[in-house]
C-alpha cells in the first residue's frame, strides 16, 4: 500500500491555471499532482488506461430479448 505526504508547492495547473497544486509526494519514490481547484489530476490518463484494460463488459440502456425457444432436447 502506497503511503503520500501532502504539500501546497505543486506547479500550477495545466488545466486551469491555478497555482500552487498540491503535491502529494510517496517515500516509493514518485509524486503525484491534484488541483484543489478544478480536481485535475497527474495520473489521469494512468487510471483512464488501467479502467480501459480492465475488460469490463459494459451494460446498455435497452433490454435485450431472451433466445428464442426451440424443441427440448431428448436424450
Amino acid at each position: 500500500m502506497y503511503d503520500a505526504e501532502g504539500f501546497d508547492d505543486g506547479p500550477p495547473c495545466p488545466a486551469c491555471g491555478h497555482a500552487p497544486t498540491r503535491r502529494y509526494a510517496y517515500v516509493e519514490g514518485f509524486d503525484e499532482h491534484e488541483c484543489p481547484a478544478c480536481g485535475w489530476r497527474s495520473d489521469e490518463a494512468a487510471i483512464a488506461d488501467l479502467r480501459r484494460a480492465a475488460g469490463d463488459l459494459l451494460e446498455g440502456d435497452a433490454e435485450a430479448a431472451p433466445p428464442p425457444l426451440g424443441r427440448p432436447l431428448r436424450a
